[in-house]
């Protein structure tokens, strides 16, 4: 006889609590080395309506799937009036998709995410997207064994199995690409940069640390230029980058913080940071003191870069700007000990980008899906 299966909507500060847990309790990632436990403050922050970005404009129901009495998954369902004014008004979206390895917890999660979506006039559900297409997205399908680098998520091999036995399609792949120091003569590569560097009036600058937080402006105005036109591209709000530039320049490499300057006007950048994922895997969700030291013992050990943000405003492109930016990573990253970065996450549509990549021969090493339904 099959278990019982009951829904809960998260109804106060206990249950988001349980929301959050879900994959600790419901023992998901028990034997999965890939699996690096999310900070549970950073959830608690971010699914707080009145801290969360996200609910600035937009709307979520949190759910708790419960077998036998005890949590066995979790999901949310959430509308974002942005995505709506820009792209449609019939799609919504599902998120933050934990479950066991039961098709019928997976079937009783997205059926109530999909009623919640159709009592709002939706007519698509995608996801997962959790919450927009710049934070987490995709179930983790290609190369699913591998753990993932810094800001990426890690999630169960058979989450993939789930979405297509409830009738989901492919909506659109995420990239990871890694460059690496071995396998390739980067002497002809660095030369070239030389060469290209001379051939253009762009000015390259290498950042000082106290220089990084009087450059957020540029950076946003840049990155929300370089990337419209990308797949489901929303400009970031002041909120959502105060919010992640604060974090990210705790942890980024002045080194690796390059700016493209137009007379004296940033117009490009990338920036990169030590993968930190094998270390956040041992705070297990929690900043105890004591996990904090193994985290940053781990740190300073990285070999391994991600190249998190970078971008090229529209009207300079074409001028080897982007190829400029990841040789200079590569050059000065191999010059302080780092052997490989990754580049991610880049959308399979995004075709410049990927043939920038390719210049450098990099590896596509795993990937992301977005899966989407009628309903």
């Amino acid at each position: 006889m099959t278990a019982p299966i009951e829904i809960k909507k998260v109804a106060d500060k206990k249950m988001m609590m349980e929301f959050i847990k879900v994959p600790w309790t419901a023992e998901i990632y028990k034997y999965d080395p890939a699996w690096v436990p999310p900070v549970i403050k950073d959830q608690l922050h971010m699914f707080d309506p009145k801290q969360g970005y996200f609910f600035e404009h937009g709307e979520a129901e949190f759910f708790i799937a419960y077998k036998d009495g005890k949590p066995a998954g979790r999901i949310t369902a959430h509308t974002y009036s942005r995505f709506e004014e820009k792209y449609d008004k019939d799609t919504g979206f599902f998120g933050f998709y934990e479950c066991i390895d039961d098709l019928n917890v997976s079937k009783a999660l997205f059926e109530a995410a999909r009623e919640w979506l159709r009592a709002r006039g939706k007519k698509k559900m995608n996801g997962p997207q959790s919450f927009t297409i710049y934070d987490s997205v995709g179930f983790d399908c290609m190369n699913n064994g591998r753990m993932p680098v810094i800001g990426m998520f890690h999630g169960a091999h058979w989450y993939e199995k789930h979405a297509l036995a409830f009738g989901f399609e492919k909506y659109i792949d995420w990239y990871c690409f890694m460059v690496k120091k071995e396998g390739i003569n980067w002497e002809p590569f660095f030369k070239m940069r030389e060469q290209m560097a001379k051939k253009t009036d762009i000015k390259f600058i290498v950042s000082k640390k106290r220089d990084i937080p009087k450059r957020a402006d540029d950076v946003k105005r840049i990155f929300n230029a370089a990337w419209e036109g990308n797949k489901d591209h929303l400009a970031l709000t002041d909120r959502q980058f105060d919010l992640m530039f604060n974090e990210l320049k705790l942890v980024i490499i002045p080194e690796l913080a390059i700016f493209a300057e137009k007379d004296g006007k940033p117009v490009g950048f990338i920036f990169s940071v030590p993968d930190a994922n094998p270390g956040f895997r041992y705070l297990n969700g929690k900043l105890y003191p004591w996990r904090i030291l193994k985290l940053l013992w781990h740190v300073k050990r990285t070999r391994t870069l991600r190249t998190i943000l970078m971008g090229v405003e529209p009207e300079y492109r074409g001028q080897d700007i982007d190829q400029i930016l990841i040789l200079m990573t590569m050059e000065i990253g191999i010059g302080m000990g780092y052997i490989q970065s990754d580049c991610s996450l880049i959308v399979e549509t995004n075709k410049k980008m990927i043939g920038a990549l390719k210049f450098v021969n990099a590896d596509r090493y795993k990937g992301y899906r977005i899966f989407q339904i009628a309903i």
